[in-house]
């Protein structure tokens, strides 16, 4: 007995050696569930494991399938990565599966019985199907698919010899929006509606026209008879921004009936069980920064709609109607956190029912997740400090069961604290923020801060596990973010504090609410005001280029994929639109001095900090020309000034190598700078 005891001391003893701080290589270990759904019986979830491959530097996502039970959860793998799978969803009759995934070339729509977990594909097309909707009765599947058209060319050109080289054909461009961030160059086409039956064959196009005829998913009616969903085809809607409508249409096709026609945007719309009421979510239209999202509902039939989340004041982010149709489950931004609560559909108090949901972000602490609900069964994405979102289930508003794939992982790593703090802005306003402490932290040595600033500008940070900050605190830095006015989840005028309707601008006070921050940590005995460094990406890099020109309190900061030219950024960004009409209102030849006062470039001649710029070469958020203007200023005045470019990566800053070099760039930078 007693060698048995020593023997388990000296293996408890060993494990805590062998524990490690997190490292680059880790990014290859970890996994997380970003996606969930429960089925339609409550009895069972499908939910995602998604890693990233370090053979191929790409993300990865496998399929599970978890039964609930009286004692936990029961898992098993339904769907390997090697399959490529995406946006799987349950057949009504709780048995059946239907998911996206490559075959013969092409993105087909595959169908399995979940109990035998053998995929088959019922389409073969020439269309690629994405947000898949089931009929009621289970026979048919709705999707949305674009239609390619000819790519235009320039007439006249004499034909190309057979085995002839030639330079690659231009693109040929006459569209207001011609290129997306995300899906790169647009083709030719537009986006249709399409139903296929559940046992396969030819699918039947429901929409027509030659240009985009849906803007999102479809939603079947309880009869089976009809589809609602929205689209964005008022003339010139290329040019609004926050505009669509909602349609309705027969599931056998025909002209379709416009069912809203506010001027904003109206979303993901979902009949009640009974078929008589329409909700959505919807925001309106307006050249503030931020048009919060609600959730509205309506008689089928007409009337005004109802904002069920009007007193709640924070976004809506999906709902899902009750089985008897008395109520709403909605999701919602609060303080950082996703919630679900349940809200009568004729309006009244809020019941929360899932209180946290995790961000999924992974790279960084934002907010999101995924969340699902059938009867009282509520599948969601965890909140953890210490590790990526686990699959946390709740039966009856209990939690029943969790399945955390990185237990093991954890077990072998050493991560530090994570601590929410609060305090008052210049103008008396309450910020809320956190600091992730190194591993082994001690009190009573100095630290360097590092603020880290999140983007949008409205988005929002939470107290969620991020690779980014775990990297900078394994580094030795405490890691300061939060969420200055302009963030999401506090309220529509404090997420428009930085628009002139309320008395802001951006740049601005949400500035100043940062550099409050920065002083807080100061005022604590282990914080080295001889080492503050500031960085932030997108809106996390403008307002990282307009500090070091207000001060140069920061031995050194990092911009990532920064806006530093706003008529640069309102002319060759794909959102054109946003910037135009909310984020610097007005044309640039109208307003110069308007867009040169926003344009953290008006003060590259003040700066003195050493500035690290790192952008995506197929960045088309905000495009590298900013970056690369900015640099070769800093370089023109003797600043000392490093770019670091991504090739082909977008907005997002690309494969997960990419990302730990650009937080490798950033640690290696502030080390450079950082003072014994």
């Amino acid at each position: 007995m007693k060698s048995a005891f020593v023997a388990a001391l000296l293996l408890a003893s060993t494990a805590a050696i062998a524990a490690t701080p997190f490292e680059p290589a880790d990014i290859y270990r970890i996994s997380m569930t970003d996606a969930v759904e429960v089925s339609p019986d409550g009895g069972h979830v499908l939910f995602t494991r998604m890693q990233f491959d370090i053979q191929t530097d790409r993300r990865v996502t496998e399929w599970w399938v978890a039964k609930v039970t009286a004692k936990g959860l029961d898992k098993r793998l339904l769907i390997g990565a090697q399959a490529g799978a995406s946006g799987a969803v349950w057949a009504p009759d709780g048995k059946r599966i239907a998911y996206v995934a490559p075959f013969a070339g092409k993105p087909q729509i595959w169908m399995m019985d979940v109990e035998q977990g053998v995929g088959t594909p019922i389409t073969s097309g020439s269309v690629a199907p994405r947000s898949l909707a089931w009929s009621p009765d289970g026979s048919r599947i709705a999707f949305t698919a674009r239609v390619e058209a000819t790519t235009p060319a320039i007439a006249g050109m004499p034909a190309k010899p057979a085995g002839a080289t030639w330079a690659p054909e231009p693109r040929v461009i006459s569209d207001y929006s011609w290129r997306t961030n995300d899906g790169g160059w647009i083709k030719a086409g537009a986006d249709h509606l399409f139903v296929v039956a559940a046992s396969g064959g030819a699918p039947t196009q429901l929409t027509k026209g030659d240009a985009d005829q849906i803007a999102g998913a479809a939603s079947w009616s309880p009869d089976g008879q009809s589809l609602v969903y929205p689209a964005e085809v008022r003339p010139d809607n290329d040019r609004t921004t926050n505009e669509s409508d909602l349609y309705r249409i027969s599931a056998s096709g025909g002209t379709p009936e416009r069912l809203t026609d506010i001027d904003g945007s109206e979303r993901e719309a979902k009949l009640s069980p009974d078929g008589r009421w329409l909700a959505w979510i919807g925001s309106t239209r307006t050249t503030k920064f931020y048009s919060q999202p609600a959730l509205f509902v309506r008689k089928l039939a007409g009337g005004q709609p109802v904002n069920l989340t009007a007193t709640l004041d924070r976004p809506v982010s999906g709902y899902d109607w009750t089985k008897d149709g008395r109520s709403l489950n909605v999701a919602y931004g609060d303080a950082g956190l996703i919630k679900v609560a349940a809200i009568p559909a004729t309006g009244g108090p809020v019941r929360v029912v899932v209180p946290a949901v995790g961000g999924t972000r992974l790279y960084l602490p934002s907010s999101g997740g995924d969340w699902s609900v059938a009867g009282d069964t509520h599948a969601f994405t965890t909140v953890e400090a210490d590790r990526p979102a686990a699959l946390g289930v709740m039966k009856g508003g209990k939690l029943v069961g969790k399945i955390d794939f990185n237990e093991q992982w954890r077990a072998g790593k050493t991560i530090g604290q994570m601590e929410r703090l609060t305090w008052k802005a210049p103008d008396g306003l309450t910020i809320e923020g956190w600091l992730q402490y190194p591993p082994n932290f001690d009190p009573a040595k100095k630290y360097p801060v590092a603020l880290e600033i999140h983007g949008g500008p409205n988005g929002d940070y939470g107290p969620y596990f991020s690779v980014t900050h775990q990297l900078y605190a394994a580094a030795g830095y405490v890691v300061l973010w939060s969420n200055p006015r302009g963030s999401t989840g506090y309220g529509e005028r404090f997420s428009n504090g930085i628009t002139p309707e309320y008395g802001g601008e951006y740049p601005g006070p949400d500035h100043d609410d940062l550099m409050a921050g920065v002083d807080e940590v100061l005022k604590r005995p282990w914080a080295d005001a001889n080492n503050q460094f500031i960085g932030g990406g997108s809106g996390g890099g403008v307002l990282t280029t307009y500090a070091i020109g207000k001060t140069d309190r920061f031995n050194a900061a990092a911009a990532l994929r920064p806006v530093t030219d706003w008529s640069i950024q309102a002319l060759t960004s794909d959102l054109a639109a946003t910037t135009l009409t909310n984020w610097v209102v007005g044309n640039p030849w109208d307003n110069r001095d308007l867009y040169w006062r926003r344009s953290t470039f008006s003060l590259v001649g003040k700066v003195k900090t050493p500035t690290l710029l790192i952008t995506g070469e197929a960045d088309y958020r905000t495009p590298i020309a900013q970056t690369e203007a900015y640099y070769q200023a800093l370089k023109v005045r003797g600043v000392p000034a490093m770019m670091v470019r991504l090739p082909e990566a977008n907005h997002g800053m690309g494969r997960p190598s990419q990302w730990l070099q650009s937080n490798l760039a950033v640690i290696n930078w502030y080390n450079r700078f950082r003072k014994n």
